[in-house]
């Protein structure tokens, strides 16, 4: 009984380093008023397929698709001065199979405990082409946890836009707010 318990207590442990060997490959982000999350600047470190089936796979979905198949995952980022939660930036890239070699990237804002366990996360930035669609989403990200998230998108020659505040709680969800 007592080998039983050791052993689950140690494959905990190691979960919590792979973790935290994980987010120490990406570099801090310094929040010091706001930070705008769009889909370029980042320092971006490439996750395998292993690491993003492990600790994002609420991101994947659970359909039978697969989110894997031609398309990148880079960890862009970490914001780890929260005492409940570290937020992480995730970069996803989709390879378009036709010539123009065109890229969609979504940039994801995850929020996680701190011992590697998936809360919750939103698309903060998205830049990209579809059909007859064209996408480009930036956001801001404040001191307080506060995200505005400034969308703009073209379909069938049309443009739309959305503006959208969201707070990030105590327990690291993203909370919906209406427009000042």
């Amino acid at each position: 009984m007592c080998f039983l318990l050791f052993s689950l207590s140690a494959m905990a442990q190691e979960d919590s380093l792979s973790y935290s060997i994980m987010i120490s490959r990406a570099e801090e982000v310094q929040l010091t008023d706001s930070v705008e999350i769009n889909a370029i600047e980042w320092k971006l470190r490439r996750l395998d397929s292993v690491d993003v089936k492990k600790w994002f796979s609420a991101i994947l979905g659970t359909t039978n698709n697969n989110r894997l198949k031609n398309r990148g995952y880079y960890l862009g980022g970490k914001i780890t001065t929260h005492q409940n939660f570290d937020l992480l930036v995730l970069l996803e890239e989709k390879k378009r199979k036709d010539t123009s070699n065109a890229a969609a990237q979504v940039i994801y804002l995850i929020s996680m405990r701190k011992y590697g366990r998936y809360i919750s996360s939103l698309e903060v930035a998205i830049t990209g082409l579809k059909k007859r669609s064209v996408y480009n989403t930036t956001s801001w990200l404040y001191k307080d946890l506060k995200v505005i998230k400034d969308s703009k998108f073209t379909v069938s020659d049309k443009p739309f836009y959305d503006l959208a505040t969201y707070k990030i709680n105590g327990g690291g969800r993203f909370i919906l707010y209406p427009n000042d």
